[in-house]
């Protein structure tokens, strides 16, 4: 981990904004932001190593033994973190697996901190403007750890698991947030490392009873009464000890890297409950979801993303006393202003998917009107769906237009089903 400071020498809870967040393509920083590439890619052999490559609880290789080898992988945020499918799983079958079943998602490729000691919850307070001294143990919180421009640094659950100790989880980056060796500075009593943790989760109108398959009986129950970003503390059905968080979005397993490996030898034995899900029917699930704006980071939100301009206002506590980066930023009336995140619906059903990147260029100023950062098709719209920052000139309601010819309706987010 990279210790980052600021030019003045001062921590940076106690700096003014340094540069403007606006509307850019969440590609501009780095071309390894977001790829998909082959098995055979040099970078998945190791020439270079370029990437983050991490599995701990080895899940694509558990997939693989049942189901072929995936047909692609993902890259997001120099991270390999999915696979798009496997050869023997259908499209049609996972699909199915997240509206009517439990469609099974690895989470090994995330990056896990252990944050402990005396002053952990100070450590996390500096890094986000969320109320982490509030969480009580055995609670989870979803959070967005900020830049000094009140930007997305990353994102992750945070899991109080006992009075002076903390896991989190990392998606996107998959890396703790940047200025964690500055907060660390300020308490040396407390220390943060990477955690031997790995984990899954479980989409779908039945993941938590087939969650509960998992878990020893006496624990199952337990499950039926779990509030969201709640924790039950349980043991697996093979003895082995596991926590298990509810979300909004589905109910997650997390546990040390061989206790998750045995869940998915024992899910994978059980394709009639449990069906392995890639990247491409996540695309899906996110851009169809009505209980909230299911971004990822950094595609969705990124380093160029105001938290207040994307919709992330209820990630900022506005009673929360004292210094956090971005404090300055995020809590100034005037904040926001400069760009907007939309979703966009193809007019023609057989419009092609569009390129995460790609720019929504105005036909008058041949300036761009905004950027693709989510794509993918919609079996519920029967066409291909975008999310999409835009210029706040652009509103709900108006048709773009991309280079290929093919016009697209702005919507609000979440994009809402078809009446």
């Amino acid at each position: 981990m990279q210790q980052v400071s600021t030019a003045t020498g001062t921590y940076p809870w106690d700096s003014d904004t340094l540069i403007g967040t606006g509307l850019q393509s969440p590609l501009s920083a780095d071309a390894w932001v977001w790829r998909t590439i082959s098995p055979r890619h040099p970078a998945i052999l190791g020439l270079p190593r370029i990437l983050r490559r991490s599995d701990p609880g080895d899940a694509f290789e558990v997939i693989a033994e049942r189901y072929g080898e995936p047909a692609s992988y993902c890259v997001l945020g120099r991270n390999l973190a999915f696979a798009s499918t496997w050869e023997g799983v259908p499209y049609a079958e996972q699909y199915r697996a997240v509206t009517a079943g439990a469609g099974a998602f690895p989470s090994g490729g995330m990056y896990y901190l252990s944050v402990v000691g005396p002053h952990a919850v100070q450590v996390l307070n500096l890094l986000t403007p969320r109320c982490i001294d509030l969480l009580e143990v055995d609670q989870a919180v979803f959070t967005v750890f900020t830049t000094t421009e009140g930007a997305v640094d990353t994102e992750g659950v945070i899991l109080r698991d006992g009075e002076q100790s903390y896991q989190v989880s990392f998606g996107g980056h998959a890396r703790p947030p940047t200025w964690l060796h500055d907060a660390i500075d300020m308490y040396p009593d407390t220390h943060a490392e990477e955690a031997s943790l790995s984990s899954f989760n479980l989409k779908g109108p039945r993941a938590m009873p087939a969650m509960a398959q998992l878990v020893a009986d006496e624990f199952a129950a337990t499950l039926d009464h779990l509030k969201p970003f709640r924790v039950a503390r349980v043991r697996t059905r093979w003895g082995d000890d596991a926590r298990i968080v509810r979300t909004v979005i589905g109910v997650e397993m997390w546990a040390t890297p061989e206790v998750i490996r045995t869940a998915w030898q024992t899910m994978m034995a059980d394709p009639d409950v449990y069906t392995p899900c890639g990247w491409d029917v996540l695309t899906s699930f996110r851009l169809e979801y009505q209980r909230l704006a299911f971004y990822l980071c950094p595609l969705d939100i990124h380093h160029g993303t105001f938290l207040l301009d994307a919709g992330l206002a209820h990630l900022v506590s506005r009673d929360k006393r004292g210094s956090f980066v971005g404090r300055e930023a995020l809590l100034k009336p005037s904040g926001g202003g400069r760009m907007w995140v939309a979703g966009l619906i193809a007019a023609d059903p057989d419009a092609p998917q569009q390129q995460i990147g790609a720019a929504i260029v105005n036909e008058e100023s041949g300036q761009p009107d905004g950027f693709v950062t989510s794509a993918g098709y919609s079996p519920r719209e029967g066409r291909q769906l975008c999310f999409a920052h835009l210029d706040t000139r652009v509103r709900p309601s108006d048709i773009l237009r991309f280079a290929d010819g093919t016009t697209w309706r702005v919507t609000t987010v979440p994009i809402p089903p078809p009446q």
